[in-house]
């Protein structure tokens, strides 16, 4: 599933949106994202380089972000 990140939306709060979307649950029944990434470190990379691409598994889901643009969620 492809998930558009808005311009005023923190990347983590993208995750956790599309992750909700893609596994159909609420996002407060999600775990704590920061268990499988920090939320913050993730955010300064993603907004002080270009061409970035990060993956990593959270929750059920395997995530790809692209340059703050757009992230996929797909099963792991």
């Amino acid at each position: 599933m492809k998930y558009e990140i808005a311009a005023d939306e923190r990347v983590s709060e993208a995750v956790l949106a599309g992750v909700s979307r893609f596994e159909s649950t609420a996002v407060s029944d999600l775990p704590l994202l920061y268990g499988a990434i920090d939320p913050d470190a993730l955010e300064v990379l993603l907004t002080s380089q270009e061409n970035t691409c990060v993956s990593f598994v959270y929750s059920n889901s395997r995530i790809e972000i692209h340059d703050k643009e757009f992230l996929t969620v797909e099963a792991t």
